[in-house]
């Protein structure tokens, strides 16, 4: 068999710890990560992830902080997330919290804390969640019936789900997210109306004030769970029993029901559940353009409906139920719990018994053994004090400075987008530490503009940003300090202060270097231009069209050698649409060409 390998230790820092690489793109969760905790012991039957990892090992906590000061401070992070299966279920959490407020400003990073079982909060807890900014409450009751919570051992009753409400009602909180599941093993039509009735006694215990959001999601069996063995419902069945929950809460306005596609669910749990069979189904899907599928306008069921059908499959030789002494395409895997301990979950499911929590009751899965075992983090964290916070200086808030700095962005930096840009900046100007001005919102970042955008793929020499301290700087000085930016092909080249209302560019000039050929071919495009009174151009887009005249667009063109120097106007369009609308080319073909922005045009100067 393959073994799975398991990491014993996480106490050994130099080995569990790396710096996080830093995306310029935003991520889809765009912070930084710790993770607290491995493996979970909760047992829920469905749930791979909960048997993969076993055993739970936490890190010590002091560990832990000191790493999220660390990366925080190194690269500004606005957002640490504690991550684990729960949370909530880690021995020192309440511990932790408490030191990364006395640690941290909230104000300027924010602790998410996923995750969380709704069975283990309390008003201490909640509390402490708030005062990190967390605004609302994520509960996964998976099903509706108490019958069927015990079928997958979802350990959770309703009277501790609406005492969940309840806390967060009481602390003000406005959201709560639910998330449910439909197709679980023993499913009847009763269990489909209990979820709906919960999620009405829900609302009804917040008061029908709080915004509720339900997602609800097809059953999938996954190997090495207890449910590995059980069929995936028909997709006409699913779709019913969705279509049915969210008809039931049409006219509530604050709930909001979504579920998940159901061919998507169906391809996998044939991916899941799949063997080399599933491997040439996948190629003759690829092969038929199944390419970018996690976008629903990629997505298209006809081409793997078509590639199962070349290889004489239908998703249902994978989504039936399996033979509980049969052999499984994945038993040559050993994750370290036996297939004995699985089979034995799998019938206690189908009698609704409750398996414990391993941490309290070993349940002999077969995971543990002298070298791999659970591993409890030490809650007397306070005997290592954590870093104390540096003091931080007042000033007068009514007193600001405001200084507008030059810089070059080239090269490589001309493929990252304005917003990505700006998000790396005020990421370098947190780490600086510098008496920055803040915005008053409920997530503060800095009090700093930035030039008009640049297109995508076009160099500046006249790029800039305004931005306000609490303190008085020499221009040398705020030099030298974002010198310490690190931020490849960003080149500071001036600083100015501001000593009253800031000049706003109206226009810009830029060229665009062309090899000989082309400017003979274009010529007479652009002595057309010239000498034309008008030349309209209309741009579409999705939600509409308009037009424009590009001669007050375009306020000079002029050749310069193998480049041609453009004065243009910083209204839309962009500078590519209107140059391919002049030289009569494609934009694609323009981007292969490189084109810098030397400066700005400014109502009452040049420079």
């Amino acid at each position: 068999p393959i073994l799975s390998r398991k990491y014993a230790d996480f106490h050994k820092a130099e080995q569990v710890h790396s710096p996080q690489l830093l995306s310029w793109q935003l991520a889809t969760h765009n912070r930084y990560v710790s993770e607290i905790m491995r493996g979970c012991s909760r047992g829920c039957r469905f749930c791979h992830a909960g048997y993969f990892y076993r055993p739970v090992r936490e890190r010590d906590p002091r560990q832990i902080l000191a790493e999220l000061l660390k990366e925080v401070q190194a690269d500004g992070w606005d957002e640490a997330g504690l991550i684990s299966l729960s949370s909530s279920d880690y021995t020192c959490i309440r511990e932790l919290l408490f030191a990364l407020l006395d640690a941290i400003d909230t104000d300027k990073t924010h602790i998410s804390l996923p995750s969380l079982r709704v069975d283990s909060l309390d008003s201490r807890l909640v509390s402490l969640m708030q005062s990190l900014g967390r605004e609302g409450l994520t509960i996964a009751p998976e099903a509706g019936s108490q019958r069927l919570r015990d079928v997958i051992n979802k350990n959770l009753s309703e009277a501790e789900i609406l005492q969940g409400v309840e806390i967060a009602k009481s602390m003000g909180w406005q959201k709560i997210k639910l998330y449910f599941m439909i197709g679980l093993p023993t499913e009847t039509e009763a269990d489909i109306r209990e979820i709906i009735d919960l999620i009405h006694k829900i609302n009804y215990c917040a008061n029908k004030r709080m915004n509720i959001s339900v997602t609800i999601s097809p059953f999938t069996p996954k190997p090495f769970t207890p449910f590995q063995w059980a069929a995936m419902a028909e997709p006409d069945t699913l779709l019913k029993r969705a279509q049915f929950i969210k008809a039931a809460f049409i006219k509530n306005r604050n709930i909001k029901l979504k579920y998940h596609t159901i061919e998507n669910s169906v391809l996998e749990a044939c991916l899941t559940r799949g063997d080399l069979r599933m491997a040439k189904v996948l190629h003759s899907a690829w092969e038929a353009g199944a390419l970018f599928d996690g976008w629903n306008e990629s997505w298209d069921w006809k081409r793997w409906q078509l590639a199962f059908a070349r290889h004489g499959l239908v998703p249902e030789d994978f989504t039936a139920a399996r033979d509980i002494d049969a052999t499984l395409a994945w038993d040559f895997v050993d994750i370290g719990v036996c297939k004995k301990f699985l089979k034995s979950e799998y019938e206690k499911a189908q009698k609704a018994e409750l398996s414990p929590d391993c941490r309290d009751i070993c349940t002999q899965c077969g995971v543990c053994n002298e070298n791999l075992s659970v591993v409890n983090a030490d809650a007397d964290m306070y005997a290592a004090p954590a870093p104390a916070a540096k003091p931080r200086p007042q000033y007068d808030p009514h007193r600001q400075y405001r200084y507008r700095v030059f810089y070059r962005k080239t090269r490589l930096l001309r493929f990252i987008s304005h917003l990505d840009w700006m998000r790396m900046l005020f990421r370098r100007i947190a780490v600086l530490e510098l008496p920055t001005v803040f915005t008053m919102g409920f997530s503060p970042h800095p009090k700093v503009s930035l030039s008009p955008p640049l297109p995508i793929g076009v160099e500046s020499h006249a790029e800039y940003f305004d931005i306000s301290f609490y303190r008085p700087f020499s221009p040398d000085e705020i030099l030298r300090e974002f010198c310490r930016c690190s931020i490849p092909d960003f080149v500071l080249t001036a600083c100015e202060e501001i000593p009253g209302k800031a000049a706003l560019p109206e226009s810009e000039y830029l060229s665009i270097e062309l090899n000989e050929a082309l400017l003979i071919e274009k010529n007479p495009l652009l002595r057309a231009f010239a000498q034309a009174g008008s030349m309209l151009f209309t741009k579409c887009s999705e939600k509409r069209s308009k037009t424009y005249d590009l001669k007050q667009i375009i306020l000079a063109l002029e050749l310069n050698g193998d480049s041609l120097m453009i004065h243009k106007s910083l209204q839309s369009p962009s500078l590519y649409d209107v140059l391919a609308e002049i030289l009569k080319m494609d934009k694609r073909d323009l981007f292969r060409y490189r084109v810098i922005r030397r400066r700005f045009g400014y109502p009452d100067r040049t420079n």
